[in-house]
């Protein structure tokens, strides 16, 4: 019977692995060990003149700086669900997409006038402010956390090393990287990727197996692996 091993930063880790329990994996198949550790950063920022924000994960809303909340400011987000917690901080706040690459695309159709800020860790998928540059779209960025990584606990060193079959959900490319990057016999086990970009560092590192969700979002990611764990199980 496999192991899940659950890399995500702590409070997702939590909520991950209870989404899992619910869907009836037993407990103690689940291993937390956060990768990386969210670090908040103390910032300054005149919103004086800035006309919009862009929110591409659920830590950049959980570190908002307090001139933002409940502004009423514009919010192009990705993700439903980040959209809905966008709402929840009183930003007037849509969802532009599943991906950064989708919200980019949409930004450059719909050319928001004014300073857009993109509230984000030290780590992004893309860089707003250079994709941006030269062109119409003003953008600048805001980096109010930094994604730190940690070394993993023994007791996971020693599961990965053991050679048991280990499934490892991995939701963003910076906790691939990370995760990647460490010297394990990959054959054995399994990873499940939130897209093929995060698939392409699984397939360097030699994973037995890689399976991408069908959505990048959370929701697909559990769907992906719970059916994964029962034909195990079975």
């Amino acid at each position: 019977m496999p192991q899940i091993l659950v890399t995500r930063p702590i409070d997702q880790a939590l909520r991950f692995a209870k989404d899992l329990e619910n869907a009836g994996v037993k407990p103690e198949k689940i291993l937390i060990d956060p990768i990386l550790q969210i670090n908040a950063l103390d910032v300054t920022f005149d919103f004086s003149n800035v006309r919009g924000i862009l929110i591409t994960s659920k830590n950049a809303l959980r570190h908002l700086p307090a001139g933002l909340i409940e502004c009423g400011f514009p919010a192009y987000c990705v993700g439903s669900s980040t959209t809905r917690l966008a709402c929840e901080c009183g930003l007037v706040a849509k969802n532009m997409g599943k991906t950064a690459k989708e919200l980019a695309n949409a930004l450059a159709k719909i050319s928001p006038k004014g300073l857009l800020v993109h509230v984000r860790g030290s780590f992004t998928t893309i860089d707003f402010s250079n994709h941006f540059l030269g062109t119409e779209l003003k953008i600048k960025n805001l980096i109010t956390y930094h994604q730190t990584e940690q070394p993993l606990k023994p007791e996971t060193q020693n599961l990965l090393q053991a050679g048991r079959d280990v499934v490892v959900p991995l939701f963003s490319t910076r906790s691939a990287q990370s995760f990647c990057k460490m010297k394990y016999s990959w054959t054995r086990h399994t990873a499940v990727v939130i897209s093929e970009n995060v698939a392409k560092y699984c397939e360097k590192a030699g994973f037995g197996q890689i399976i991408v969700s069908l959505q990048p979002d959370a929701r697909s990611m559990l769907e992906a692996i719970v059916p994964l764990m029962r034909i195990k199980i079975d």
